[in-house]
């Protein structure tokens, strides 16, 4: 045989493995696709679809048991405040109940965090004028003010309060003051002196078996000799021969 016939033969076998190697890759390549985008979806769609169980109302730990006994996966990825339900416990839920998705499906969950909770401000040893203006500005609201006689706290100031200053308590809580009356034995109120002439003030603390103390001077158009400020505040309880200071307006 001769080199030429013997060199198209060679290349005739070569072409002909070329083709059949070619062949089967394309078997093989057309192979993974049909397996991976038309089999395998086919072989996940036909899978048996279950009812998602009721889990809101249930502590956390209970309700993962439950979605895993039914084949499905969880994940609390939410906490949020509650009035309903204490903390721990499942608030919401996705899909919802009466959902029917396949198993191995994630369903996700809220947990309570509890009841939205504020810390009471420390009020105490204040006046009911900083009391009241620290209450407002952290969203509080005083209830009731009652008067009660103190050795230790002066007159006029925060002796006690309820709820407790400093404690977490429930967003909407209403504050209790109790304002010092002065040391017990004391018995007489102090009257109210406010816009009241400076002469006319001396006979009513008189009447009162009460004493004049210092007297201070700011300058307030229109309130000449007219008391703008006192000390202790009216309503306060005194003893007889106790001093009451006052601010009178002088004119500018």
């Amino acid at each position: 045989m001769s080199e030429k016939s013997h060199g198209r033969r060679t290349l005739k076998i070569s072409a002909i493995v070329g083709i059949v190697i070619g062949g089967f890759l394309g078997l093989g390549l057309l192979g993974f696709l049909v397996g991976n985008y038309i089999v395998m979806p086919l072989i996940v769609s036909k899978g048996s679809e279950v009812e998602v169980p009721e889990v809101v109302g249930l502590p956390l730990e209970e309700a993962i048991v439950l979605l895993e006994e039914q084949g499905f996966e969880s994940v609390a990825n939410e906490k949020r405040p509650d009035t309903l339900y204490p903390e721990g416990v499942v608030v919401a839920q996705r899909p919802g109940a009466g959902a029917k998705i396949k198993k191995g499906r994630i369903v996700q969950l809220a947990v309570s965090s509890g009841e939205e909770s504020v810390r009471v401000p420390y009020l105490l040893g204040l006046t009911m004028e900083q009391a009241t203006a620290i209450a407002q500005r952290r969203n509080f609201e005083i209830e009731q003010v009652d008067t009660v006689q103190s050795d230790s706290v002066p007159a006029g100031r925060i002796v006690a309060m309820r709820p407790d200053p400093e404690i977490r308590v429930a967003k909407g809580t209403r504050l209790r003051l109790y304002i010092s009356a002065g040391p017990i034995g004391k018995t007489i109120p102090v009257p109210n002196l406010i816009d009241l002439p400076l002469e006319k003030i001396k006979e009513m603390l008189e009447a009162d078996s009460l004493v004049l103390g210092e007297v201070r001077k700011m300058e307030v158009a229109g309130k000449g000799g007219i008391v703008i400020l006192q000390s202790p505040d009216p309503g306060v309880l005194v003893g007889p021969g106790d001093t009451i200071r006052v601010t009178v307006g002088q004119e500018p």
